[in-house]
């Protein structure tokens, strides 16, 4: 009973120190700095907004003199007076909306960055995953033929096997130590391309879960129809430069509304006045007009052309990950006839001394290789799905 308290206990608290896929992309959302920049950025653009909306404010002046009339009377005289500016409403409703869809699609983009950057974990943690479990099975084949090569000793010290097939099995053992490190370095050189991209320090320490890795498979759902976060961007930046080109619609931008009060030697006056611009007197509008049309047209082709290079960067990726997904089912087919088939009467032989040493070892290199071509295999797999999933701008 005690026994399997602590059995729990130990697998409750190794459960605790991995980390799945989606705890790091939850992290990746609320500390990683690509999102804290876009989240200030987005505070930035919505003080920036409210600015644009604001009226102006209220202007005062004041100016004085020293008048002299006639000869009989002199002093002096001063004015004082305030000014507010009014945007048209058309202008100003027009503008406010340029600003928020221009703003709107600067942060569109930034999330589309951030996406991707998100694809790149989810790619990392994937191959990180599979350098794992090949070093997990390299070590059982490893520690397998260790202890072969401990009996083979043995039976050498009894005179049963020659000097020649013990010295082939101790070269192979080196050969299988010097492999382990470099299958041990590859793990660490994918753990730390994997930290390169989290840069966040509760990813130091922990093990990585990798029972949540996505499932080798032909049948994955895709979305053509939803629009990639850089068309919607771009949606943003066409909205943006039309309500640009509307605002230019009205007679006049602003006006000034001016009220003073006068101090004169023999008189006292209150004044108002009103200051429209005469649009029609310069070209100026129909110039603004003419740019933003133009910078609207150029926003459309542009997602034109993106929408039909994505669609062609999708199609191709489609067909390579069914290559992918083809050439692991074949190679899984192959390992497992070779693995469970042929292995066993090779080791049987072995042992009944009807092979040599030689026939043996390359038998297991033979194994050995086809279990990395499927690592390399998987690995192409998942590459390929997820320059799809950032291709398509879509999620699992």
């Amino acid at each position: 009973m005690k026994a399997l308290f602590f059995l729990l206990v130990y697998t409750l608290f190794l459960h605790a120190t991995t980390l799945s896929l989606d705890e790091i992309l939850q992290k990746l959302q609320h500390e990683h700095p690509m999102a804290k920049s876009t989240q200030a950025v987005e505070h930035a653009y919505d003080s920036q907004n409210k600015v644009i909306s604001s009226r102006q404010p209220l202007g005062f002046f004041t100016e004085g003199t020293y008048a002299k009339p006639d000869f009989d009377k002199s002093g002096y005289e001063y004015s004082v007076g305030v000014e507010q500016n009014f945007m048209h409403p058309s202008v100003k409703k027009n503008t406010i909306k340029s600003a928020k869809y221009a703003s709107d699609a600067e942060i569109l983009s930034l999330k589309h960055d951030f996406a991707l950057l998100e694809n790149e974990v989810r790619l990392l943690y994937h191959i990180n995953c599979l350098d794992q479990k090949n070093i997990e099975q390299y070590k059982k084949s490893f520690l397998a033929f260790e202890a072969l090569y401990m009996k083979k000793e043995k039976s050498y010290k009894y005179g049963e096997i020659s000097k020649k097939e013990l010295l082939q099995l101790q070269i192979e053992l080196d050969r299988l130590k010097n492999e382990y490190k470099f299958y041990e370095n590859e793990v660490k050189i994918s753990r730390d391309n994997l930290q390169s991209k989290i840069l966040l320090p509760f990813f130091k320490d922990k093990e990585l879960s990798c029972r949540d890795i996505k499932t080798v498979t032909n049948e994955l759902p895709f979305n053509d129809a939803q629009e990639s976060l850089q068309e919607q961007s771009l949606n943003k930046k066409i909205q943006s430069l039309q309500s640009d080109f509307d605002k230019y619609n009205a007679p006049f931008d602003s006006f000034a509304l001016r009220a003073s009060y006068q101090n004169e030697i023999d008189a006292a006056r209150f004044t108002i006045g009103l200051s429209v611009p005469l649009n029609f007197t310069t070209s100026i509008n129909e110039e603004s007009r003419a740019a933003a049309m133009h910078k609207k047209s150029a926003a459309q082709y542009e997602k034109e052309g993106l929408k039909l290079l994505q669609a062609s960067n999708a199609e191709a990726l489609k067909k390579e990950l069914t290559q992918s997904f083809e050439s692991i089912t074949a190679q899984n087919a192959m390992l497992e006839r070779y693995e469970n088939e042929l292995m066993p009467l090779i080791e049987s032989g072995y042992a009944l001394g009807e092979d040599s040493a030689i026939e043996y070892l390359l038998s297991q290199r033979e194994l050995w290789k086809l279990k990395e071509e499927l690592t390399v295999h998987n690995k192409k797999y998942y590459e390929t799905l997820f320059k799809l999933y950032s291709v398509l701008q879509i999620k699992e």
